[in-house]
């Protein structure tokens, strides 16, 4: 049964995907600094603060430094985003 993507399913993707696409930039570009870079300090409530690539770990179980050298390769990639699509549906749906 081929079963479309969840609305969740497709932000996830589109989340990796630009992931991927800032990873490959030089390391000079300003944007890789803001992605990467450390929020020091905490939220008005006291919180520590969330970082826009908190989710990606958060949702691959891996870590950022092995993300960002596996995001070089395509193929691989691409087989990442796809198990961690897989899992997330079993996770959540507990298929």
């Amino acid at each position: 049964m081929d079963r479309k993507e969840t609305i969740m399913q497709k932000a996830i993707r589109q989340k990796f995907t630009l992931f991927r696409h800032v990873a490959r930039m030089g390391d000079d570009r300003k944007l890789q600094t803001v992605m990467f870079g450390v929020i020091e300090g905490k939220n008005k409530r006291e919180r520590p603060n969330r970082e826009w690539v908190d989710g990606i770990e958060d949702w691959d179980k891996d870590t950022l430094q092995r993300l960002y050298h596996l995001a070089q390769n395509r193929d691989g990639w691409r087989r990442r985003i796809k198990l961690t699509l897989e899992a997330y549906e079993h996770d959540t749906h507990g298929a």
